[in-house]
């Protein structure tokens, strides 16, 4: 594309591909879109192409990534826009999967602004996905790819990514502001989570699970529970109405659950995680040594000042035999630039990639500049340029035909020293405890094309934060390998770690880094805080075990009791710094009466060592066996011989119950205590016993036996009949009965 020098390409997908380029006439860095060959050709697509440029160009938010031109010619169409030099939300989640809740706010936050943007300017982006949402290195996001925006409630048919798709999206709904909403929360969801919350194979059961499943809520942080039931709503209605709806709900939950600085610990969670991608960053990677990316933010500043927007009436501009068309975008109401974007073709100094938008060397304030190119040479090969003539304008003029021979007196100055190439590499950092020093080292190369001084700034970071500067002087070669070295301050035990090169003259920021090696976990507290024994046999042990990091460490539990019966239980912590956990170990028998003891240890040890606590354990009454031995009857007079075991010398009742026609008769009761075996005769009378009547006695103990009451039954002979065990008085009324019948 005219006046833009392709450095390489960025990314490619379905619609295109992206681009790194230089802008020619400010060395700036841009991010260059192209519509590819093949969408080109489908009916629909370059007017898209249009369409988001002219979305683009209305949307001049900082949350947003900024357009600054549209170029359009017989052999393609492009975009040229702000680069971010940074990572896509996608490329942060497939490195590091979760980001954790503060994180995922702060994103969340930051693209949502640029939704908030764009509805109140009345469009719908329809596409929010991670790969729409990029992370710079501070930890700030925008948002990108406005490709299938659309004016709310305008006409449209289906379109989007279709596990970020609104339900109402999938049948062709007029697409609203909660549309977005919804798919901002999919991906708030996928932040906390690692995963999306609706996954399937095919279309027909994605759409199903978008349109009827139940919101999995149980799989994120319980704080942010609601925001995501809000956002995910079947029903459009019920959705935040907007995205500045949303971040008000989310500012208000975020602080109540995480404080009010959460979102500063979330970015600097951000910049952490974008940091281990540092190296791919656009502009991190090997690029020409003369551009930087501090020229890339200080060139393309003024060009938003004011409002961009796309110039009606005065779009087209067509060089001579090149078919070229440009939109150039101007200053909101600056006709100098609208009259200069539609610059006769005739003009040499006319470029499509000279329009306002992109040229810092055509001010507004003189359009006339760049209208007729200079005609002649300047008087002498070192006047100074007009300052209101630009390189970009007008070609530079033409040396004298006949240029004066130098003089001995006054030497040609040599060529300015420059920094061609730096490069950073050899990244160490020794792994320690936490409370070890933390030294860092690596090395810098850095290539001139001199032997003047070169001024080289190191600095060291530690998860995105400078921990440490150092300035070093370079001269007298045109190669150097500096070997750098810092004490990096408190041990960092997790997360990234990094140096950072410029050079004055300057080659841009080259940076190197490396993950930061894990501390062994230390255990900084033991502790015993319970010991129970349930039933004489069950022990269960509480302990509660602190941590410096959350590494493994072994928890050792080991029951033991006078008898000589010994339990251990060997338990693996891991993932926090403080744990409580119970352990238990059952007794073959029971305890009764003995000391049970129990020792918690860990590895690596607690300062204190091994922690051992004991308690007596003192059993309840307990009756082993209940047992009627002997049941006798002499006349009326009945006597049982009861055996009781017990299994202590605590104190049981036992209850006799006589019987006599399966009816209690009477009752005696006895306490027992002082042993653990005893035999009890009791003697009952009757007040009659007639013939063929079963009697006998149920013993009982409180507490009870294992096998519950003993009873034994027997029975009196039957009428008619003699039995020496018969009552004497039934059976003097029985003869008299068989005298008065004879």
């Amino acid at each position: 594309m005219p006046g833009y020098a392709v450095v390489r390409e960025l990314g490619a997908g379905g619609g295109g591909r992206v681009v790194l380029a230089l802008h020619e006439a400010s060395g700036s860095h841009v991010a260059v879109k192209y519509l590819s060959d093949a969408l080109r050709a489908e009916p629909g697509f370059l007017e898209r192409f249009r369409q988001e440029a002219r979305l683009l160009v209305e949307l001049e938010d900082p949350h947003v990534v900024q357009l600054y031109e549209y170029v359009e010619t017989g052999h393609g169409a492009a975009i040229v826009m702000e680069l971010v030099n940074g990572a896509t939300l996608r490329a942060l989640l497939n490195e590091h999967g979760p980001t954790g809740p503060e994180a995922a706010l702060a994103v969340l936050k930051g693209s949502l602004l640029g939704l908030s943007a764009a509805h109140e300017s009345g469009v719908v982006h329809r596409d929010y996905k991670p790969e729409n949402v990029l992370v710079q290195g501070d930890g700030t996001s925008k948002l990108a790819d406005f490709g299938v925006a659309v004016r709310a409630e305008g006409p449209t048919s289906p379109a989007g990514t279709p596990p970020y798709m609104a339900p109402e999206q999938w049948i062709g709904l007029a697409p609203s502001p909660a549309s977005d909403v919804y798919a901002a929360t999919v991906v708030f969801f996928e932040c906390l989570t690692g995963h999306r919350p609706y996954r399937a194979d095919d279309g027909a059961a994605l759409r199903h699970q978008h349109q009827t499943a139940a919101i999995p809520l149980d799989e994120v942080p319980e704080p942010v529970r609601g925001l995501v039931e809000r956002g995910l709503a079947k029903d459009p209605a019920l959705r935040p109405a907007s995205a500045a709806v949303l971040v008000a709900d989310l500012d208000e939950v975020a602080t109540a659950a995480y404080g009010a600085d959460w979102e500063e610990r979330g970015r600097r969670k951000l910049a952490a995680l974008a940091a281990a991608l540092a190296a791919a960053f656009p502009l991190n990677r090997q690029e020409p040594a003369e551009f930087s990316t501090s020229l890339a933010r200080t060139v393309l500043r003024p060009f938003r000042r004011t409002r961009v927007r796309l110039v009606a009436g005065a779009a087209l501009l067509v060089l001579a035999g090149g078919g070229v068309s440009a939109y150039a975008l101007g200053a909101a109401g600056s006709g100098g630039s609208a009259s200069h974007a539609a610059a006769p073709p005739t003009s040499p100094a006319v470029s499509p990639a000279v329009s306002p938008a992109v040229s810092p060397a055509v001010s507004p304030a003189t359009p006339s500049a760049t209208a007729t190119p200079q005609q002649s040479p300047p008087d002498s090969p070192s006047a100074p340029a007009s300052p209101a003539r630009s390189e970009a304008a007008a070609p530079p003029s033409p040396p004298p035909a006949h240029s004066p021979s130098p003089s001995p007196s006054h030497p040609k100055p040599s060529p300015a020293t420059k920094v061609l190439a730096a490069q950073v590499g050899g990244l160490s950092l020794p792994a320690g405890a936490r409370t070890s020093p933390a030294v860092g080292h690596g090395t810098v190369t850095v290539t001139t094309s001199g032997t003047a001084k070169v001024t080289l700034t190191v600095r060291f970071t530690v998860n995105g934060a400078v921990r440490a500067t150092e300035t070093l002087t370079l001269k007298g070669a045109t190669r150097y390998t500096q070997a750098v070295s810092h004490d990096l301050g408190a041990r960092p035990c997790s997360g990234t770690w990094g140096i950072t090169a410029s050079t004055d003259p300057g080659s841009g920021a080259h940076a190197g880094t490396a993950a930061v090696p894990a501390c062994p976990t230390a255990v900084t507290g033991l502790d015993v805080t319970a010991l129970t024994v349930t039933g004489a046999k069950t022990a269960a042990a509480t302990v509660r075990v602190t941590a410096d990091g959350p590494g493994l460490v072994r928890l050792i539990g080991e029951f033991s009791a006078p008898n000589g019966t010994t339990g251990r239980q060997d338990v693996g912590l891991s993932g926090k710094t403080s744990y409580t956990r119970t352990l238990s170990f059952a007794f073959p028998q029971r305890v009764c009466g003995q000391k049970v003891a129990f020792t918690a240890s860990t590895d690596p040890a607690a300062p204190g060592g091994a922690v051992t606590r004991s308690v007596a354990v003192d059993c309840p009454a307990a009756v082993t066996s209940v047992t009627v031995k002997r049941l006798a009857r002499t006349g009326t007079a009945a006597t049982a011989t009861v055996a009781v075991v017990t299994a202590n010398a605590k104190q049981v009742r036992l209850t006799l119950t006589w019987l006599l026609a399966g009816k209690a008769a009477g009752t005696r009761t006895v306490t027992l205590s002082g042993k653990t075996s005893y035999t009890v005769t009791q003697t009952f009378t009757y007040p009659r016993l007639p013939c063929g009547t079963a009697w006998g006695v149920r013993a009982a103990t409180v507490p009870a036996a294992p096998g519950g009451a003993s009873t034994l039954t027997k029975k009196t002979a039957a009428c008619g009949t003699t039995a020496l065990d018969t009552n004497p008085r039934l059976f003097h009324d029985f003869s008299t009965l068989r005298l008065r019948r004879h």
